[in-house]
């Protein structure tokens, strides 16, 4: 039993030194950090355009609710 205790001890002291190393390598690699910054940059944008545009959305998602169900469809929680 303490054999078993002993290798699931060592197992997770191993794994956490390898995600240590993981996250040391990551974020002294560059490559990675221009993908995140370009990801955060595309969300910050359809963000700012979902906001800019909310009335013209909420119009469309009327119609379409319209359309579908074939009768008024009470936007209010939009």
């Amino acid at each position: 039993m303490m054999n078993r205790l002993d290798d699931a001890c060592i197992w997770a002291k191993v794994r956490l030194y390898k995600a240590k190393e993981s996250v040391k390598e990551f974020f002294s690699n560059q490559d990675g950090v221009s993908n995140v910054v370009a990801t955060i940059i595309v969300l910050l944008i359809t963000v700012l355009l979902i906001a800019a545009f909310w009335n013209q959305l909420k119009e469309w998602v009327s119609g379409i609710m319209d359309q579908i169900f074939g009768n008024s469809f009470d936007d209010s929680g939009l």
